[in-house]
C-alpha cells in the first residue's frame, strides 16, 4: 500500500500502535478546543443565526481536508523536519489571541486561529511540508466571521437590487408579468420582496468558498483552474436571480404557501445548480480530473487501459480504506516528540494566561424606553406621543428588520406637537457590528431614492448635533420627502456610514469602552405644510427630544437595564 500523509504507513491491524507516542498530539488538540471554546462558539452562532451570511462555513473543515488529502503524496515526499520557526509563530497567534481576550475582540481571536494552526503545522510538521498545505490551511478563513454586516450589507445591496431586477426579468421572458419596484417583485396574484439574506451575496460568498475548494482540488494547468473561480461572480447572480424567479413561478402559479415551502429548500438547489456547471464547465476546459474522476475522453480512456491492464490482479485500495488504515509512524512521532511537547506547553500557558488577561465586562446599559419621553415641552411647543407605552405597536420592530439588526433597544413613535408638527422618531441601540445600517439602501430598497443634501450643525440647549439631512422621492409620487438622521459611538455623534464603519472597524480591532451605540432617524410627517416650515418644525423637535436624551446618549448620565425589544410576529409567507 502507497503510504500516506505525514509520513505515516499503513500499519497492520496485528502491529500494536504505540499510542503513546501520538498522546502529545491528541492531548494538543484538546488544549486548542479548550483555549478557543468561546470564540468556536461564537462562530456556531453566526453560522446558525436566521440569514447568515455564513450558512456554508460548517462546510470548510471538511474542503479544507480534501486538499490535504489530495496532496498526500507530495507530503509524505517532502522531507519531515519540524522547525522551531514554527514555535514563534505559534506564540505570536497566542499573542494576538491573549490581546483580543483582553479587549473582548472575537474577530481578532478568530484571526489568531489561522497563525496557531500555522504555526502547529510548522512546528510539527516542518517548512516544507507545510509549504505544500498552506492554502488549505488558510482556506479555514472562509468560516471565520470576521466582516462587520456594515461592509457585507454595502456590498450586499447593490447585488440584491440586480438580483431582483434579474429575477423579474426572467419572469417577464416566460410571459409571467411582474414589475420590480426596489427590491420587492410585484406579481398579478403574488408579490415576494428579496431581503438581504436573498440578496445573492449570500450565494455568492457560499459559491465562492465552493469554488475556490473546487478549483484547488481539480486537476488541470493554473489559467483554467483561475477560469473556473472568476466566473464565480456571473455565476452566483444569475443563479439567485433564476432561484427567485423560481419563488415567484411557485408563488403564482400554486401558492403562497408552496412558495414559502420552496424558499427554505431553495438553497440546495442553488449549490446543485453551481455543481452541475462547475463539472462540465471543467469539461468544457478539458481539465483532466475532480477528485479521481475523469473529466476528459482522454482521462476516461487511460482509466480502462488500467483497469483492464489490472483485470484479475489485485486491487488498488479504495481513498477510504487508505484513510482508515493510516497510522504515523513511530520514527515520525518520535522526530516530532520534542516540538509536540513544546506545543502543549505553550498552548497551557496561553490557557493560563486567558483567565489573567481576561477583563469583566461592565457594558453600561443602553437607555431604557422609559427614558425617552412620551410627553415633554420645549420653546412654547408641547409634543406627546400619539401612542402611549401600553400600545401594542409602540417600540416595536417588525420580525425582518430585528432579524437583521438584533438591537438591545427600539423606539419607536410618533409624536405630534402644539404647533400642528407630526414627527416620527426611530432609535436603536446595540452592539454596532449588527445593529447599524444604512438608510440609502433600506429607502432603495423600498424603491425611494434618497438624496443627501448636507450635515447642518442643528441648535440644541446641550450643544449644536451635526446630522445628515437628506430628501427622498418615491416613483410616480411629485412630493420631496425631508429626512434627518446620526449615529452616536462611544458618545461620538457621527453622520454618514464611512465613519460608522471606520468606528465599527477600530472596535473590532481595539475593544470598545462599554458604551451602547445608537442610530436616530427623524422623519416629519406633516401633510400640506410647507418644506421650509416643516424643516424648522423638525429641527426644533429634533432639539427638544435632544435635550432630554443627549446626555444618556453621549454617556453624561447612565441608561437603565429595561427589558429586551418585542418583535413583531413573522409575516406569513
Amino acid at each position: 500500500m502507497n503510504p500516506t500523509i505525514l509520513n505515516m504507513t499503513a500499519i497492520p491491524d496485528k502491529q500494536p500502535t504505540n499510542w503513546k507516542l501520538l498522546a502529545p498530539l491528541m492531548f494538543a488538540m484538546v488544549l486548542l478546543c479548550v483555549l478557543y471554546r468561546e470564540t468556536m462558539q461564537s462562530w456556531w452562532d453566526e453560522w446558525t443565526a436566521p440569514g447568515s451570511f455564513y450558512a456554508h462555513a460548517m462546510f470548510v473543515p471538511f474542503f479544507a481536508a480534501a486538499m490535504v488529502w489530495q496532496n498526500r503524496k507530495r507530503v509524505d515526499t517532502a522531507e519531515h523536519t519540524p522547525s522551531w520557526l514554527g514555535a514563534g509563530i505559534l506564540l505570536f497567534g497566542m499573542f494576538i489571541f491573549l490581546m483580543a481576550q483582553r479587549l473582548d475582540v472575537v474577530a481578532v481571536k478568530s484571526f489568531s486561529v489561522l497563525f496557531v494552526i500555522l504555526g502547529f503545522s510548522a512546528l510539527v510538521l516542518g517548512m516544507k511540508k507545510t509549504r505544500i498545505i498552506v492554502f488549505p490551511l488558510m482556506f479555514l478563513i472562509m468560516m471565520m466571521p470576521l466582516l462587520p454586516d456594515q461592509i457585507i450589507n454595502g456590498i450586499a445591496f447593490p447585488i440584491q437590487v440586480k438580483s431582483a431586477q434579474l429575477a423579474t426579468a426572467m419572469l417577464n421572458l416566460i410571459q409571467l408579468k411582474s414589475v420590480c419596484e426596489g427590491t420587492t417583485i410585484k406579481m398579478e396574484t403574488y408579490s415576494m420582496a428579496v431581503e438581504l439574506p436573498c440578496s445573492g451575496f449570500k450565494t455568492l460568498i457560499s459559491l465562492m468558498t465552493f469554488t475556490a475548494a473546487y478549483s484547488y482540488l481539480v486537476e488541470g494547468e493554473l489559467w483554467k483552474r483561475v477560469t473556473l473561480f472568476v466566473v464565480t461572480m456571473p455565476l452566483s447572480l444569475f443563479i439567485n436571480g433564476l432561484r427567485i424567479a423560481f419563488i415567484g413561478i411557485v408563488g403564482e402559479l400554486i401558492s403562497k404557501q408552496a412558495a414559502a415551502v420552496f424558499h427554505d429548500y431553495s438553497g440546495f438547489i442553488v449549490l446543485t445548480l453551481a455543481f452541475l456547471f462547475l463539472f462540465n464547465f471543467s469539461r468544457v476546459l478539458k481539465c483532466r480530473r475532480f477528485l479521481g474522476i475523469p473529466l476528459t475522453e482522454e482521462e476516461e480512456a487511460r482509466d480502462a487501459a488500467m483497469f483492464a491492464a489490472k483485470k484479475g490482479k489485485t486491487p488498488d485500495p479504495e481513498w477510504w480504506q487508505e484513510l482508515l488504515t493510516w497510522r504515523p509512524s513511530e520514527k515520525f512521532l518520535k522526530r516530532a516528540m520534542p516540538y509536540m511537547v513544546t506545543l502543549n506547553l505553550v498552548i497551557l500557558l496561553a490557557i493560563g494566561l486567558k483567565k489573567a488577561v481576561t477583563q469583566p465586562l461592565h457594558s453600561d446599559p443602553p437607555i431604557a424606553t422609559f427614558q425617552v419621553p412620551f410627553e415633554f415641552d420645549y420653546d412654547g411647543v408641547h409634543y406627546k406621543a400619539a401612542t402611549n407605552a401600553q400600545d401594542p405597536q409602540v417600540d416595536r420592530l417588525t420580525h425582518e428588520a430585528a432579524e437583521a439588526l438584533s438591537p438591545t433597544r427600539v423606539i419607536n413613535r410618533i409624536y405630534e406637537g402644539s404647533d400642528g408638527s407630526v414627527s416620527q422618531f426611530f432609535m436603536t441601540s446595540g452592539s454596532g457590528r449588527k445593529t447599524f445600517h444604512d438608510p440609502h439602501s433600506c429607502m432603495l430598497g423600498s424603491n425611494a431614492a434618497l438624496t443627501d443634501v448636507g450635515t447642518p450643525d442643528l441648535p440644541t440647549p446641550l450643544g449644536p448635533v451635526k446630522v445628515q439631512e437628506s430628501t427622498y422621492n418615491i416613483p410616480g409620487d411629485s412630493a420631496r420627502n425631508q429626512f434627518m438622521f446620526c449615529y452616536v459611538v462611544e458618545g461620538k455623534i457621527l453622520q454618514d456610514k464611512f465613519q460608522i464603519r471606520n468606528a465599527i472597524m477600530h472596535q473590532m480591532v481595539f475593544g470598545d469602552a462599554g458604551q451602547p451605540s445608537y442610530f436616530l432617524r427623524f422623519i416629519p410627517q406633516n401633510q400640506g405644510v410647507a418644506e421650509t416650515l416643516k424643516r424648522q418644525q423638525l429641527v426644533h423637535f429634533i432639539a427638544g427630544m435632544w435635550s432630554s436624551i443627549g446626555p444618556i446618549l453621549k454617556g453624561e448620565k447612565n441608561g437603565v437595564p429595561d427589558n429586551s425589544p418585542i418583535i413583531m410576529p413573522e409575516k406569513k409567507k
